[in-house]
């Protein structure tokens, strides 16, 4: 039986002079392995969807501000937060479905979005700094803006003969931390990308 959503609370941002058209979006499905309903955790009695859609509110900048779930219990968290609620599928929010899988969706049914800002709110640490200059960033014309940290930690792996190699350094030149750049790894809290590249299957890529 198919799930019906209550009406859903909107608030947006006047784009007029503004080519871009930007959706705040956050997946949140029902069936989460690790914890369930891990976007419903509370810190200081405040769920963790409610105080990422509160940063994104506080923005002003979203033209729109959306929860894409299969879930009553997550949806009405949203709807009470100020965010629209998008119905995902099925479909997208099995276990192995892939997260652009439910971004497509999304921007299949709202044709007016140009930019989509996917975050994911277990990212507790999201501040507004970090969401205008993404929005800087794209203003200069950049496709797609995500987030990272620098990292300066020595990487080994194993051969397959389980023989330990250094990956990113010279064990006979261990660098210091202040001798070389780090490296920049992914740290999930928010993805900005152009339609046109979610519409080629990436969340990365062009400028």
């Amino acid at each position: 039986m198919p799930l019906k959503w209550p009406a859903s609370v909107v608030f947006s941002v006047p784009t007029a002079g503004n080519l871009i058209y930007c959706s705040g979006l956050i997946l949140a499905r029902c069936g989460s392995k690790g914890i369930r309903l891990k976007n419903l955790v509370t810190i200081e009695n405040e769920s963790l969807l409610r105080r990422t859609l509160v940063t994104l509110k506080k923005c002003g900048k979203f033209a729109s501000i959306w929860v894409a779930t299969d879930c009553n219990t997550i949806a009405h968290e949203a709807l009470l937060s100020g965010a629209r609620v998008f119905r995902r599928s099925s479909l997208s929010a099995t276990d192995t479905a892939p997260s652009i899988m439910a971004v497509e969706e999304f921007l299949m049914q709202r044709p007016e979005v140009n930019i989509v800002a996917l975050f994911q709110c277990t990212s507790p640490f999201l501040a507004l700094p970090f969401i205008h200059r993404a929005f800087e960033l794209l203003s200069q014309g950049y496709d797609s803006v995500f987030s990272a940290n620098r990292v300066y930690k020595l990487r080994w792996h194993l051969t397959s003969g389980g023989v330990a190699q250094a990956g990113n350094f010279d064990p006979a030149r261990r660098p210091r931390r202040q001798d070389w750049s780090g490296e920049l790894v992914e740290n999930g809290m928010f993805y900005f990308v152009a339609r046109h590249l979610v519409e080629e299957g990436l969340l990365q890529g062009g400028r």
